[in-house]
């Protein structure tokens, strides 16, 4: 019995020769060396290639920064800017409202099951964003879409949803809403069952509303996961490019082209392959200031606490 307290002390138990406080490296080894090679050697590689002229016809040359400056210069790049920063600001808004309102309906102590509510609200997000885009664009289309057929019933002429320019960005916000509502939702809700109710029951007791309520005790509650929620889809609508692609393409014009579908036509279109690894860096960049903002907020909120 006291062996393995001498092996313990004299540096670790050797389990197959190998010592104790090894094993978890050991064991992780090959998990690293993949995502090595998955990720580590791309984003090396796209980064070098930013820095090159190359077209997939002549050899790369190294250009330094001109890609980056020729980026920053296009139109066409602040014009995906200015619709990335509307589609995410936009849906973002409309799926936090959608879903705490959802999440405090299902969590009321009268309401029954709540399951069954959650199953089928969540009925969306179990589709993939290709699956989502595709199907609301044939139910959107002008001349035989479900979305305009209900629409003429109650004497509605039919609108072009995805290829007129004022209906196109909202018509992609409202399929992004529609699809991700749920996860906003389910972590609301969850945050929601996890509260305690003794602040609840001290505001009652002090008469406030339930509006009060909300404000000054549910919201600051639940701000660090308000915060968490903002960071997960912030980061995915500016990365967004699933639903866009299905639904719109990016059009009609540069209507509803975001920065991931800019990139994509520069790199497939174009074939400017150094060009598109610069935008992808810069939208990097992008996602990497809102990240750092965000955590830099809830840093704040906690120290607070």
């Amino acid at each position: 019995m006291l062996a393995p307290a001498r092996a313990a002390r004299r540096g670790g138990i050797r389990l197959g020769g190998v010592r104790q406080e090894w094993l978890g490296v050991v064991c992780l080894l090959p998990a690293l060396v993949v995502l090595l090679a998955v990720l580590a050697y791309p984003m090396i590689y796209s980064l070098w290639m930013s820095f090159q002229s190359y077209d997939m016809i002549t050899p790369p040359v190294f250009t330094g920064f001109q890609n980056y400056l020729e980026v920053l210069k296009s139109d066409l790049f602040w014009n995906a800017v200015r619709v990335t920063v509307t589609f995410t600001i936009g849906a973002f808004v409309i799926e936090f409202l959608l879903g705490l309102g959802l999440a405090l309906a299902i969590e009321r102590e009268d309401v029954r099951f709540k399951g069954i509510f959650r199953v089928i609200f969540i009925t969306p997000i179990v589709l993939t964003p290709v699956v989502v885009g595709l199907n609301w664009r044939v139910m959107l289309n002008r001349d035989f879409g479900i979305v305009n057929y209900l629409l003429s019933l109650v004497g509605i002429p039919p609108q072009g949803w995805t290829i007129t320019p004022t209906l196109a960005m909202p018509s992609l916000i409202f399929v992004d809403v529609w699809h991700e509502t749920a996860f906003v939702m389910l972590v609301l809700s969850a945050g929601l069952a996890s509260l305690p109710a003794e602040p609840f029951e001290a505001a009652r007791i002090d008469g406030a509303s339930s509006w009060q309520s909300l404000w000054y005790v549910t919201l600051p509650l639940l701000r660090q996961l308000i915060l968490v929620i903002g960071l997960w889809r912030s980061l995915g609508l500016i990365q967004g490019f699933d639903i866009a692609f299905t639904l719109t393409e990016g059009g009609p014009g540069r209507a509803t082209q975001t920065l991931s579908l800019y990139d994509f036509g520069v790199m497939f279109s174009g074939y400017q392959v150094g060009q598109a690894s610069a935008i992808s860096y810069l939208i990097f960049l992008l996602c990497l200031i809102v990240a750092l903002f965000l955590i830099r907020v809830m840093r704040l909120q906690i120290g607070d606490e």
